[in-house]
């Protein structure tokens, strides 16, 4: 009987890492179109780091409904920089480890010395399937405006090289962690500190 239970709650379960998984396809998909050349369906007055987040999972998971948490816990169409990660996504590891990172993990920058409005940035992880597990991109709005806007496309390795101040570790201040949107993270990232 025990065995049965668990076999059902194993079934139940696949169809939703399924359709996470089609939506991962989608959001790469999406994120390297639109580094590619950014498309009209993408409101220019939302292009930014978090904009850019927002605009991936909406057309990745093929919602119109707001899909987003406020500060209330209520249902929002918009969400800053800091909502997404503070009510929308959890904590995966304070450092990127390219073996736990999944298409659509955010890496999360604050830096306290910037107006609030420019103090967030958020960059976008692709992990594609059936790739080399160190082989993860990170793609991000440049938070640029007119002719200086752009979508930005690095791997996840040169990122950890460069300035230090876009260092994706836990000797830079200003990286706060590896965030995973709250509807795929499994029970263990939840759990994770930052």
């Amino acid at each position: 009987m025990r065995a049965a239970v668990v076999l059902a709650v194993l079934f139940a379960a696949a169809p939703a890492r399924e359709s996470i998984e089609l939506a991962r396809l989608r959001l790469l998909h999406e994120a390297l179109t639109q580094a590619e050349s950014p498309r009209r369906d993408w409101d220019p007055g939302q292009r930014d780091c978090a904009g850019f987040i927002r605009f991936l999972y909406r057309k990745a998971l093929g919602r119109s409904a707001p899909l987003w948490r406020d500060r209330e816990g209520g249902a929002a169409a918009f969400a800053s920089a800091e909502d997404l990660i503070g009510y929308n996504f959890s904590p995966v590891a304070r450092d990127p480890v390219p073996d736990r990172i999944e298409t659509g993990d955010v890496l999360a920058f604050y830096n306290p010395d910037r107006a609030p409005a420019d103090a967030w940035h958020l960059m976008m992880l692709l992990k594609p399937p059936g790739g080399v597990a160190e082989r993860v991109l990170a793609v991000y709005h440049n938070g640029g405006a007119g002719a200086d806007a752009a979508v930005r496309k690095v791997w996840l390795a040169d990122l950890l090289a460069g300035p230090p101040e876009w260092r994706p570790t836990s000797s830079n201040p200003r990286f706060l962690g590896t965030f995973r949107f709250k509807e795929w993270a499994r029970p263990a990232a939840q759990g994770a500190s930052r």
